[in-house]
């Protein structure tokens, strides 16, 4: 006999999880206007607890529910649900680096570093994505937001829209994916010492 009870947990998690990322983007985005998404921390948090298409449903989750919020508040939903493709850039990037278990059991040190490259690299395949994304959908935004701001700073700079849309996102990307996946990483941790359940260190 087939036991769903863990599959029943785990999809429940995800759910509070793709809860929490719109919590979270609804408190920094809208309420203090934070110029940085901090839209996949719960995110990053189901990558490190149980992999990487858990963590891809999280997504899935948010940005439905962020469809939601937008369509409700604004009527349009700017075509967030396209960021997808972003969530899964940084998913398979970062999935490289904390895959193997043994990375993690080194020292604290080959951890952060470990931590820290995966968030790097996987900002600056994002910030590629990302740009190509806002290029092609930039005329149906209906919402200042306010990473915008620095983003298209370069807009106007004989740069163009879409290499302002990549050049400026590099920096707001990696600041957001260095913050991001730590604290994903952190409450993943804290997700497993209450669960008693395995994953990555």
């Amino acid at each position: 006999m087939v036991n769903w009870r863990p599959a029943a947990g785990t999809a429940l998690i995800i759910l509070f999880f793709g809860a929490g990322d719109l919590l979270v983007t609804t408190l920094f985005q809208d309420i203090l206007q934070v110029p940085l998404f901090f839209d996949t921390i719960f995110m990053m948090a189901a990558l490190f607890a149980f992999g990487p298409v858990q963590a891809f449903l999280e997504y899935l989750v948010f940005v439905g529910l962020a469809c939601v919020k937008l369509k409700l508040l604004y009527g349009r939903t700017d075509m967030v649900y396209l960021y997808a493709l972003a969530a899964l850039t940084i998913i398979a990037v970062t999935w490289l680096f904390v895959h193997k278990k043994e990375r993690f059991s080194k020292g604290v040190n080959r951890a952060f570093l470990c931590i820290l490259s995966a968030s790097m690299l996987s900002g600056l395949a994002c910030s590629v994505v990302s740009g190509f994304i806002s290029y092609f959908t930039h005329r149906l935004d209906v919402k200042d937001w306010a990473f915008n701001r620095i983003i298209f700073a370069f807009n106007g700079e004989q740069l163009g829209y879409l290499a302002s849309s990549i050049v400026g996102r590099i920096p707001v990307t990696m600041l957001d994916r260095v913050i991001t996946t730590f604290a994903g990483f952190g409450i993943a941790r804290l997700y497993r010492r209450l669960a008693g359940s395995g994953g990555i260190p």
